[in-house]
């Protein structure tokens, strides 16, 4: 489809809202599957050779519930302030894949496991949105469909099949693709604050479909709903919703309508492409499943999840600005994964320093584990370390450089940071003395230069501090060889002063 021009697009789109609900799918981790004892979540697994025979739906075999999962699905309950069922039941969700041995899925529709919940999405400054929650629901995961193993052929990976998935249902309240991506990536950063999920989005361990429609702005009808399936990261969240939304308004302006329909989104072309009709709940004969007899959630089991639940990031957020007198923004994004978190509460205790805390967290910290293992959210420097490094950066025995090229060898070693400073012999010299003396000999070996840095050139200052820093080969302190090297530089100008005055 060619699109209007993008000045055309503003102005059609000026006209119209977007409305956006997403269903996120969370892979919860759990040591076995949902309904078997099957070992779950083994990534090394070769193809089926993590499926019992409960996963593929062998006659005679019959489900259990995984306890765990329960415990799960309630402690998201509770962090939403979600209505908790008082009774968990089961249905069956019938439609027809050839990874789906069974023929159905066993899942949750009339009576899910938490219903009306609210979730408070947060932005970099602060402010709060509250994004209601439909409901929440535990189900079994499909196998797995493999479209590019052989040449036109399709084959299946039972791994997955029977993986349990808490899937979490918002109302259309979001209203952009920006808004849709901090939505995933906060509730993504929730459900592994919470320990329910890895979190690995690689691994597919949350995927999300995102229900989007345009409607008049000031408008409170609904348009027509076009589903956009499996989206794994928040990147190809935000590129399909914006895609998707440019359709439907160059098919609405055109005068056409837009039809209900489920679509995928293809990152090579950056659009997305109709694969079938989107079906209707009564297509998919939802009926309790006779297997599974209904489960009581007693008011004590729920207390005692809710007891024992972790301080919620949003908490945290707020004692983050409040006691250690973080900016909002930063606060936000220390928040967003429990490690990064944790890791400054305990180096702010230790250094006694929050704002330099977070200001080497949010930097160097997240800058090497980015190179070095971008995969994972797991921090390997200690609140130790990195306090005895902030410590020494500040009494100027450790050089800034100096001290950003230690996070790399702290990440890598448990060892004390004092052990490899004198290991390496890496340690900053504040010696004014020795200073003034190598500055002293620049300064005689670049007499030339010295008229020009009188007259203005401060830019040379940083061939003199180099020069003086070759010298001492790499240790001295800079703040003290700019200030030797400024008196130096006086006293030569005083110095030529006096002379003319003679």
């Amino acid at each position: 489809m060619a699109f209007a021009t993008t000045q055309d697009m503003n102005e059609v789109a000026s006209k119209w809202e977007a409305v956006i609900g997403l269903e996120v799918h969370v892979q919860l981790n759990t040591r076995t599957k949902l309904f078997s004892r099957t070992r779950n979540g083994d990534v090394s697994a070769a193809p089926n050779q993590s499926a019992s025979l409960v996963d593929l739906a062998y006659p005679g075999t019959l489900p259990v519930l995984n306890q765990t999962a329960l415990t799960h699905a309630v402690k998201f309950g509770a962090a939403i302030d979600g209505s908790i069922a008082k009774v968990c039941l089961f249905d069956r969700k019938h439609y027809f894949y050839p990874d789906l041995p069974k023929g159905y899925q066993i899942s949750q529709y009339s009576h899910p496991i938490v219903s009306s919940g609210v979730f408070n999405l947060w932005n970099e400054n602060g402010q709060a949105k509250a994004v209601r929650i439909r409901r929440v629901h535990l189900e079994e995961d499909a196998g797995k469909s493999i479209h590019d193993r052989l040449p036109n052929e399709t084959v299946l990976d039972f791994n997955r099949a029977g993986t349990p998935l808490l899937e979490i249902v918002t109302e259309p309240d979001l209203r952009t693709p920006s808004e849709a991506a901090t939505c995933l990536r906060q509730l993504h950063a929730l459900v592994i604050w919470l320990g329910l999920c890895s979190g690995n989005l690689n691994e597919g361990a949350i995927r999300c479909d995102a229900n989007v429609s345009l409607r008049h702005r000031g408008s409170n009808r609904y348009g027509t709903v076009c589903e956009l399936k499996n989206l794994n990261s928040f990147k190809f969240l935000k590129r399909a919703l914006r895609y998707e939304i440019e359709r439907q308004v160059a098919v609405l302006s055109g005068g056409a309508s837009v039809q209900r329909e489920t679509r995928s989104y293809d990152p090579a072309s950056g659009s997305t492409i109709s694969l079938r009709p989107k079906e209707q709940q009564e297509e998919y004969r939802y009926f309790p499943d006779p297997d599974l007899p209904p489960i009581p959630i007693s008011d004590e089991f729920t207390s005692q999840i809710k007891t024992s639940m972790p301080e919620l990031p949003e908490t945290v957020r707020d004692r983050f600005v409040k006691v250690y007198g973080l900016a909002t923004d930063q606060a936000y994004r220390l928040t967003l994964e429990k490690p990064l978190a944790e890791l400054f509460e305990a180096t702010a205790k230790l250094c006694k320093d929050p704002q330099l805390a977070a200001n080497w967290i949010l930097g160097e910290v997240i800058a090497i584990r980015k190179r070095t293992q971008p995969q994972t959210p797991k921090i390997t420097i200690t609140a130790t370390q990195l306090a005895q490094l902030i410590e020494r950066v500040k009494d100027g025995t450790l050089s800034l450089n100096t001290g950003k090229e230690l996070v790399g060898r702290l990440w890598a070693t448990d060892l004390d940071l004092d052990e490899i400073v004198k290991t390496h012999d890496i340690t900053q010299i504040s010696d004014r003395d020795q200073i003034s003396e190598w500055s002293a000999k620049v300064v005689d070996e670049n007499q030339e230069l010295i008229p020009k840095l009188l007259d203005g050139e401060e830019k040379l200052y940083e061939y003199f501090i180099g020069q003086v820093m070759r010298l001492s080969r790499g240790k001295a302190n800079p703040h003290l060889v700019r200030q030797a090297l400024e008196r130096l530089v006086l006293a030569d100008e005083k110095h030529c002063s006096n002379e003319n005055d003679d």
